[in-house]
């Protein structure tokens, strides 16, 4: 315990107490006593309190402030980068409400006011990158750049941010957990399902598009081919390697590529497992006519050596998007194209399709089934 803990204090009658203040670990206590040896004594048992995670005044405690209660969380625990960048972030923003005031509505509203916030510029801006456009979005009805607001996942992280907090106090002081303001609001959306795939002309938009870039021309081009076949995340794609590969000219169906557990972001996942990923026509004939020519002498992997992460990658393909003019489109989507294509163009199960993506759960396999109203009109229309 810092500080000076007892002042000794004549009233006006010459009367002497001692008058004892306790700040440690998110506690405020303060008492006043008639001898020092009874002011020693409550020391000694709030302190012992405080080590055992004990209760010490529960009315203390509910004035305690948000902001106080996030640096003792801090303190006392191993928190990552971005869990500790969120909670000083809230610090600022609503660090100064006491926990007695921290209720279902205040926390409803402040939920409300960070979704419709519009995101800032980095302070330390200096000149606009042409490939970022500021937190600007496209208004769909406006057509034009519209400032972006803070997305549902953001305002997630905060949301369990302040939970995770509080919970860890009360449990740490022995008082029960307010569970209410968490109750009655629901945590923002972890994410929000894409369903933009390519229209018409898009896909030679973006291999044109490859003829702008400096190097590694074909590769991108042949990596762009791969994702919109293949039906696989950029990350497994940067990890395949060629031995993996297996083209069975005499029976092309036979043919296909096997995809190791590990390789995946599901790896840990229960029901995670060895996929082979069997070869549409259009992509065995692109693998044996085109890709092949690619392969090198000692080269191991397909794709990884060019770029050495799916986040590099993206930054690559943002730059094709913009020569090419296409809007709205990230790399992933590719994957999403492969997969919509097998719904639009096949017979094949839920399970069956599931088996080439990855999908574990066929809820989340069906965000990805996005048919054009054209393509299912003209499916109905086939046998008339």
């Amino acid at each position: 315990m810092a500080g000076k803990l007892i002042t000794e204090r004549v009233g006006v009658n010459g009367d002497v107490s001692f008058l004892v203040r306790v700040r440690e670990a998110g506690v405020a206590v303060s008492k006043t006593y008639k001898t020092k040896k009874e002011a020693e004594k409550f020391i000694r048992e709030v302190k012992s309190k405080i080590d055992r995670g004990e209760s010490v005044d529960i009315t203390k405690i509910k004035k305690l402030t948000l902001a106080q209660i996030f640096t003792e969380y801090l303190k006392h625990n191993t928190v990552a980068d971005g869990k500790r960048y969120d909670l000083e972030k809230l610090k600022l923003e609503i660090g100064k409400v006491p926990l007695g005031n921290f209720k279902s509505g205040t926390f409803a509203l402040y939920l409300k006011t960070k979704l419709e916030q519009k995101v800032p510029d980095q302070a330390t801006k200096k000149k606009a990158s042409p490939l970022y456009a500021g937190h600007k979005i496209l208004d769909v009805k406006t057509g034009e750049m519209v400032k972006k607001t803070y997305s549902e996942s953001t305002i997630r992280k905060l949301y369990y941010a302040i939970k995770t907090s509080l919970a860890w106090h009360a449990k740490h002081h022995d008082y029960t957990f307010d569970r209410k303001p968490f109750d009655e609001n629901s945590p923002p959306k972890a994410w929000i399902p894409r369903d933009r795939i390519l229209e018409a002309g898009e896909l030679d938009s973006l291999l044109a598009a490859t003829e702008k870039m400096y190097v590694k021309r074909e590769e991108l081009r042949c990596l762009i081919l791969w994702q919109y076949y293949s039906c696989m995340r950029a990350g497994e794609s940067l990890l395949i390697k060629w031995d993996e590969i297996h083209l069975d000219e005499k029976n092309p169906s036979h043919s296909y590529i096997f995809v190791p557990k590990e390789n995946t972001k599901i790896a840990d996942k229960k029901n995670a497992e060895d996929r082979k990923v069997p070869l549409r026509p259009e992509f065995y004939h692109f693998i044996k006519d085109r890709l092949m020519k690619l392969k090198k002498d000692g080269q191991s992997l397909v794709f990884g050596d060019y770029w050495k992460s799916s986040s590099v990658l993206a930054a690559r393909f943002k730059v094709i998007c913009k020569n090419a003019k296409v809007i709205n489109f990230k790399i992933h989507d590719l994957r999403h194209c492969a997969v919509s294509w097998y719904f639009v163009n096949t017979n094949l199960t839920d399970i069956e399709i599931s088996k080439i993506s990855g999908h574990i759960e066929l809820g989340t396999l069906k965000r990805y089934a996005t048919l054009r109203h054209s393509d299912i009109g003209a499916k109905l229309w086939a046998q008339a």
